[in-house]
């Protein structure tokens, strides 16, 4: 399964601390290894789905092909970014 990235994604992951940068990249390379997680579907999206990890939150679509990192950002603004950016 194919991994991309979003430049925004990789733009809020670099302001976050470090330990939270360590733990979120071993999440989103479980997302590629493991099939199974503990993944929910957003609200009012076809395919767009989002990890807890700790404070923050990784928003993603995955395809059948293909994960793409949408968005990482603190779970207090990130619902409102992704009906921002995806409606």
């Amino acid at each position: 399964m194919k991994l991309t990235i979003s430049p925004r994604a990789e733009k809020e992951l670099k302001k976050i601390s470090k330990i939270y940068q360590i733990i979120i990249a071993k999440k989103i390379k479980s997302l590629v290894e493991v099939k199974i997680l503990n993944e929910e579907k957003i609200s009012g999206f076809k395919d767009i789905f989002r990890v807890r990890v700790g404070e923050y939150r990784i928003v993603y679509r995955k395809t059948s092909q293909e994960i793409y990192i949408v968005l990482i950002h603190h779970r207090k603004d990130v619902y409102r970014l992704v009906n921002q950016l995806l409606k």
